[in-house]
């Protein structure tokens, strides 16, 4: 907000009263001007001594004049000293001094958070001031103020239409935070027409949010005529933006051809832009994987992206285990579920061959897995090894498990050339779990020279499908604190770097089979 469309206050709005004051006029004596100089000097030393209401009242002094020379600067110095002790008042005069710069550089934003803190300390009477302030709507300060404390309870009840009024005044004046804010409000209490006139204006300055939200507006026809082409054309100037929103609904809108020309695969590549944080997208995913709809179908995928939106598309999920012709997907599932959870490999076996029967290369690829668990009495790596390899042809988490066969000479003769190879490709066609291996190795310079960019790369596309593992995150963590060229979130270098240490790992898969069993 700029400081030139603030309303300047009279000085008497803010500034406590005087201890002493002249009632009228009177000609100054000497005896009068010993007197003041020994209130100057009494008032002065308890200041000094840390008197909070001394400190307030040597402030008004400097700053209107009184019995010193004028100083700005140096009544900010005591008012700041009795604001460190809590006086409300003292508060209030700092916040007066940093809405009209006075003694400071302005600062508006500053300049509220004080009020707002004085009013909460008890200095009511800023309240009514502003109130009656902000009926002059050209006084924007005022407004925003009053904004502020209606909008978070702050010396008065919360009242959201009540804020709405204030915003409504600083958004005619053009502020395009204050015109998205507002407009948001308006979607949140149902009133679509008055949201939609709200962000068009925002968008016309370029607000992501705001370009997704009239993009919406207008493809839905919500409180305004259906534009479906330009509405299409909106959210994708909000998606170049990194609104990731806008992911969801254009890869929905490419999904069902609804105002733009039907594409799965462009469908796929927004929908996997937003699954990060969209759950409705990581279902939608799931769905895809399982159709076949822009990318092979393929059940890992598809468990992956089901199992990550399990828990808001629990209902949803059970009724397509229902639906005719996902008898083998059922099964995929069952078996996973005596693999991982009950440890009965002969029941997995069972299902994964039913898998297998109805011509899905997963099949194979699990019932391989149980072959070569080490808790499989009739378990035979050589045989796991030569199922894998088949399964590879078709199936990049085969060649994921057929990497460590080779890695460790686990039914094959070891070979860390064709590992890393199997590796590599596995990562390159989606496995998350591929990526973070790969990018470890990168880090340890383990049969690959030893690069912190490509493995940073790595890690950062198995994040993306919220794949990366424990160990991988603290890998990232120190390529974050080597400050690697490329790497996203440098402004919040240390956030990112605790965060990265403190990732746990993905538990939903088995969230999912336990739920599913029931």
């Amino acid at each position: 907000m700029k400081t030139t469309n603030i309303i300047i206050l009279a000085l008497a709005t803010f500034l406590v009263a005087p201890i002493s004051a002249c009632a009228q006029k009177q000609r100054v004596n000497k005896k009068t001007v010993v007197a003041e100089k020994d209130t100057l000097a009494i008032l002065t030393e308890k200041a000094t001594e840390g008197d909070a209401s001394a400190q307030n009242t040597l402030g008004l002094w400097y700053y209107s004049g009184k019995n010193v020379e004028q100083n700005y600067e140096t009544a900010l110095q005591w008012w700041a000293k009795s604001a460190n002790q809590g006086n409300p008042y003292a508060i209030g005069n700092m916040a007066m001094c940093y809405q009209l710069g006075r003694g400071v550089q302005p600062d508006s934003t500053l300049a509220v958070a004080l009020y707002k803190k004085a009013v909460e300390k008890g200095n009511k009477d800023i309240v009514a001031q502003h109130e009656k302030l902000a009926e002059k709507k050209e006084n924007l300060f005022s407004n925003a103020l009053m904004y502020e404390l209606y909008a978070n309870g702050v010396g008065v009840r919360p009242d959201l239409a009540k804020a709405a009024t204030y915003q409504e005044v600083l958004a005619e004046a053009g502020d395009a935070m204050r015109q998205y804010r507002l407009a948001l409000y308006y979607m949140n209490i149902d009133r679509a027409d008055r949201a939609a006139k709200w962000f068009k204006a925002a968008a016309e300055q370029d607000v992501p949010g705001a370009l997704y939200y009239y993009g919406y507006l207008l493809h839905k026809g919500m409180g305004i005529g259906q534009d479906k082409g330009k509405g299409i054309e909106m959210m994708q100037k909000a998606e170049e933006k990194g609104f990731l929103a806008a992911d969801y609904q254009l890869g929905m809108a490419y999904h069902d051809g609804d105002g733009v020309v039907q594409d799965y695969q462009k469908a796929v590549e927004y929908l996997k832009k937003a699954a990060p944080v969209n759950g409705k997208a990581q279902w939608q995913l799931g769905l895809c994987y399982l159709n076949g709809e822009g990318v092979a179908c393929d059940y890992d995928f598809a468990t992956q992206w089901f199992a990550e939106s399990f828990r808001s598309h629990e209902k949803e999920f059970n009724a397509l285990l229902e639906e005719s012709g996902k008898e083998a997907f059922r099964e995929y599932l069952m078996g996973l579920f005596h693999y991982h959870v009950d440890k009965d490999f002969e029941a997995a076996i069972a299902c994964f061959k039913k898998v297998e029967k109805a011509k899905r290369v997963e099949g194979k690829t699990m019932q391989a897995m149980c072959l070569a668990n080490k808790d499989y009495a009739k378990g035979n790596v050589k045989k796991a090894a030569k199922m894998l390899e088949k399964a590879s042809a078709e199936s990049p988490v085969a060649k994921f498990y057929l990497a460590d066969f080779y890695a460790n000479g686990i039914g094959v003769q070891k070979d860390e050339a064709k590992a890393s190879e199997l590796l590599t490709k596995a990562a390159d066609e989606g496995v998350g779990e591929a990526m973070c291996a790969l990018g470890d190795k990168y880090i340890s310079g383990d049969g690959v020279p030893q690069d912190f960019v490509k493995a940073a790369q790595y890690y950062l596309q198995a994040e993306s499908q919220l794949r990366l593992t424990v160990a991988s995150a603290k890998n990232l963590a120190k390529c974050y604190e080597k400050r690697i060229s490329g790497l996203p979130d440098m402004d919040n270098v240390e956030k990112r770097i605790e965060q990265l240490n403190a990732h746990q790992q993905n538990d939903r898969l088995m969230y999912l089979l336990k739920t599913f069993k029931k």
